[in-house]
């Protein structure tokens, strides 16, 4: 061996060898495979995972996509599934995967694990949440450029703050197409409200919203929001994966009616019964026509507001008439028999109960969310109230109970609705919400970033 030859433990020659590209080449062999198993949780870290041999060598029939999200949703940390929607892993909807979190604390001991045949979890940590933008810069400048570049195809911002900040960095630097993800009304009182540091992240979608071509939301009305204030060029909304739809054919298997005779005409409330439950609303809304006999309420939940409102029932004089049930597993068959699914609450909880509500085939008054909004049509689909009127609740009730030719149609548009709405195959869901963000790849320009940041550059 020559005195001028340094090789390492596997005899390459290091002066001749480019080491981070011989880590690069690791890597696509690694994850060139056919198949994926199906229970693979191993904590191995990225240089681990480089050196390893390939299980499987076999030509994928599409192109490869690589993604690098960055996110502070700190759920997507889990080391057994990773989810952008809830429902899907991420891992089977692209290639390669690389998750970037920032996040506010003390530094974990493990920063970089892969999780995943194709999947890698970073954790850029710093005790100060706005420097926490310098923590992930470093990480992912440390982990993912290689020899030819860097590694991801593509950058998702999944919100429009200091995710999006170093996003739109790392793009400008790298050439990379970047997607930024809008999920929260950041103009409203409740995301002011819910933490001190967002009264500095609502001013951030003004600098970093204008200075991609592409942005994805959940709902209709954040894209309408958007659209007004930003000029966008690939503006839609993430399709929505549910099991809703099945629900429309199943058949009843109980008599509410039997059950709780004599009661005629049933009204439905399902949802926590904490102290922060809008349940008394709908208690003060019902209680002239609970004081008929022939009508009844049925809350399906549990909490330690329980007691309060049976209290207040009583005091209202309708107690005979509020019936509580908890422990129920399956809350489908009571959507199936009620006469109306009465929600007052505004919670993330109680738009699953809604949905649920729609495709059991159930009439629905409602208080008024954004989301809602989305979906239903006050008058044809769904009665919208505002949140916080008890005569608007109480008025509509009252509509509702009288009018059968209304609660046929509400019905039949509500159903309508979520046939057409949501996706309910789920690999053609997979297919349509990859190709979603993979959009972003295909934008006309040579720039994927606005030209708002061509200013910036200098």
């Amino acid at each position: 061996m020559s005195r001028y030859t340094k090789r390492d433990m596997s005899g390459r020659d290091l002066f001749r060898t480019d080491a981070s590209d011989y880590e690069r080449s690791s890597l696509e062999r690694a994850l060139d495979k056919e198949h994926r198993k199906v229970d693979y949780t191993k904590y191995l870290s990225v240089e681990e995972a480089l050196n390893a041999e390939a299980v499987y060598q076999a030509v994928s029939s599409r192109d490869v996509t690589r993604v690098l999200f960055i996110s502070r949703d700190e759920s997507l940390l889990s080391p057994t599934k990773q989810s952008l929607d809830g429902y899907t892993d991420v891992a089977d909807l692209f290639d390669e995967v690389h998750i970037l979190i920032l996040r506010q604390g003390i530094s974990t001991k493990t920063p970089v694990l892969r999780v995943s045949d194709n999947v890698w979890l970073y954790t850029a940590t710093h005790h100060s949440w706005w420097m926490t933008y310098f923590s992930g810069r470093k990480l992912a400048v440390e982990q993912l450029v290689f020899a030819e570049g860097f590694r991801p195809d593509m950058i998702v911002a999944r919100d429009p703050f200091e995710s999006a900040v170093l996003a739109i960095s790392l793009g400008l630097e790298y050439k990379r197409p970047v997607q930024i993800h809008v999920f929260e009304n950041y103009v409203s009182k409740d995301f002011y409200e819910s933490s001190r540091k967002n009264w500095w992240r609502r001013f951030l979608p003004r600098f970093t919203i204008p200075r991609v071509k592409s942005v994805r939301t959940t709902t209709k009305a954040m894209a309408n929001f958007l659209a007004k204030q930003f000029s966008i060029v690939d503006l839609s909304i993430l399709p929505r994966l549910n099991n809703y739809e099945s629900l429309i054919k199943v058949q009843p298997t109980i008599n509410l009616k039997e059950k709780y005779k004599p009661f005629v005409f049933i009204m439905l409330y399902i949802g926590r019964l904490g102290y922060e439950s809008m349940f008394y609303r709908l208690l003060d809304a019902a209680r002239f026509g609970l004081r008929n006999p022939h009508l009844g309420l049925i809350a399906l939940g549990e909490g330690p507001g329980q007691k309060e409102f049976e209290n207040r029932a009583e005091v209202l004089g309708i107690s005979e008439q509020v019936v509580f049930e908890s422990k129920i597993k399956d809350r489908v068959p009571y959507l199936k028999s009620a006469n109306v699914l009465i929600v007052p609450d505004i919670t993330p909880e109680s738009e699953e109960v809604v949905l649920q509500g729609a495709a059991a085939g159930i009439p629905l008054i409602l208080a008024r969310t954004p989301a809602r909004e989305d979906l239903f049509i006050d008058g044809e689909s769904a009665l919208l109230c505002d949140p916080g009127s008890v005569d608007e609740f109480s008025l509509k009730l009252n509509i509702l109970m009288n009018d059968i030719i209304l609660r046929r149609q509400l019905v039949e548009r509500a159903q309508t609705m979520i046939a057409s709405r949501f996706h309910e195959d789920p690999e053609v869901y997979k297919t349509t919400y990859r190709e979603s963000i993979e959009q972003v790849l295909f934008l006309n320009g040579e720039t994927w970033l606005s030209s708002a940041t061509d200013k910036e550059q200098t």
